[in-house]
């Protein structure tokens, strides 16, 4: 009974959806390893580095975890959405040597295109039929289980999207901070870093499965995420 839970519920969907997604995050990792071999001074670099793995990491985990949920056909945006944010964060590979704020703010665009992705699923999944075929599904289980946990993968995309909002916000206001304060450029870089460096973290902490697994309406069927 616990396999179907992690079986994709549209399996080809799914399965091209994340050959995609893989294609576009190798991109972006191969831009990464490009910075890598033209470095002169990686000591300076290497934070911005590790950021820029970091989000190539979290955001194909994220699609990963997502995409075995995905119910409704593909349209151009879902399509459009992981290939535009590819070629933002190959940006931000290339902006590396670029100073420290322009950096911070090119990972703007990124957090900016994971909220039209969660929108994108967010509204998909408002579909009644998006429902349906949650019930079709997990029929074996029960027809309440399926719109329990349509409802709470929704209660994710809805906090997730306020989440990456804030977080654009405050990356804004870091940015003109960085820009604005008179502090050593390694000293810039370092604080810089080590901040969106801790929001990645807690970003990554709060998947889609950390939150069905403290679902309280979900813990009463005993299944583990």
């Amino acid at each position: 009974m616990n396999k179907v839970l992690h079986e994709p519920i549209a399996l080809y969907l799914t399965l091209t959806y994340n050959i995609l997604v893989s294609l576009v995050q190798g991109f972006a990792l191969g831009a990464i390893f490009y910075i890598i071999t033209i470095q002169q001074n990686l000591d300076i670099s290497l934070c911005k580095i590790i950021i820029s793995f970091g989000l190539v990491i979290f955001i194909w985990h994220g699609y990963i975890l997502h995409n075995q949920y995905i119910v409704i056909r593909a349209s151009i945006f879902d399509t459009l959405i992981p290939v535009v944010l590819g070629v933002c964060q190959c940006a931000l590979a290339l902006a590396i040597n670029q100073p420290i704020y322009i950096f911070t703010l090119l990972i703007i665009p990124i957090i900016i295109m994971l909220d039209l992705a969660l929108l994108n699923a967010y509204i998909k999944n408002k579909d009644p039929l998006a429902l349906e075929i949650f019930k079709e599904h997990y029929k074996k289980i029960g027809p309440q289980f399926a719109k329990d946990l349509h409802g709470e993968i929704r209660n994710f995309e809805k906090q997730s999207i306020y989440n990456t909002i804030y977080v654009i916000i405050f990356l804004i206001i870091l940015s003109l901070f960085i820009y604005l304060f008179p502090l050593n450029l390694e000293i810039k870089t370092y604080i810089s870093t080590i901040i969106v460096g801790i929001l990645i973290i807690l970003m990554s902490y709060y998947d889609l499965n950390q939150f069905l697994n403290n679902s309280k309406k979900l813990e009463k069927y005993g299944y583990k995420w």
